[in-house]
């Protein structure tokens, strides 16, 4: 549903990706592990006003998880019903992707010309995390699904 990447940009576009796993994205972004999409091993999240975001420690200060629920909620950008789980729903009402009215919201606000393909990176990626954490946010772009719903997969 979420493909994770750290990706090479020249003159804003991408011109290079390495998908990776949800772990290593995470621990890399804030600054646990060393990568080079992080040099200075700065809490990315942190830097980008997302306060959510942090590395969990044990009672020794070892470093044993991260906390940062606001990608559990990615897959309902796109989705009406979870795709494996039945009983969860999204903020989408097109099937397998949102509505007109959403799609062209997303462009608009985060620059995503088609969700199904491409990466939302950079100051759009940490800007769509701050805002699906508004209920306000949720409200608005659950209410643009209902006029026009999108159709096929």
């Amino acid at each position: 549903m979420v493909t994770y990447a750290f990706v090479t940009t020249r003159d804003g576009k991408i011109v290079g990706s390495e998908i990776v796993r949800k772990q290593r994205f995470m621990y890399t972004a804030m600054g646990h592990w060393p990568g080079f999409v992080n040099i200075k091993r700065e809490n990315l999240f942190l830097k980008n006003n997302l306060d959510s975001c942090f590395l969990v420690e044990d009672e020794y200060g070892k470093i044993v998880d991260y906390y940062c629920p606001v990608f559990d909620s990615l897959w309902k950008v796109r989705f009406f019903e979870h795709p494996t789980q039945y009983d969860l729903y999204g903020w989408s009402h097109g099937k397998y992707k949102p509505s007109l009215k959403q799609l062209e919201y997303l462009h608009k606000e985060y620059g995503i010309q088609n969700l199904l393909t491409d990466y939302i990176y950079g100051e759009n990626l940490y800007k769509l995390l701050r805002d699906m954490q508004k209920t306000s946010w949720i409200i608005e772009y659950s209410s643009l699904a209902k006029d026009t719903l999108a159709q096929g997969p």
